[in-house]
């Protein structure tokens, strides 16, 4: 089921796009989204964006560290291959 939703930036910007996931990491309590704007890219793949999500769940945050990025690259590939991984807790986003 497809989902839009209005996120706002950090920079307090609203923008409309389609929820892909929300989820919170188990270990660090941090909680990210994954959306798309339906970009097309090569090879006919939609491209797809990754934030966190504000401590108060208010906004997106503004930038992610290498840390964060590199953990979240190999969590998007669990989640495309169907592996189940104890430390995402999946949400169900409010506005």
């Amino acid at each position: 089921m497809k989902m839009n939703i209005e996120f706002k930036k950090a920079n307090g910007e609203i923008f409309t796009a389609e929820l892909v996931s929300y989820f919170e990491l188990v270990n660090t309590g941090k909680k990210y989204v994954f959306y798309t704007l339906n970009e097309v890219v090569e090879n006919g793949l939609v491209k797809m964006y990754v934030s966190e999500v504000s401590s108060d769940g208010s906004s997106l945050a503004q930038q992610m560290n290498d840390e964060d990025w590199a953990n979240l690259k190999s969590i998007m590939k669990s989640m495309l291959k169907g592996n189940q991984n104890p430390n995402i807790k999946y949400l169900k986003w409010e506005n």
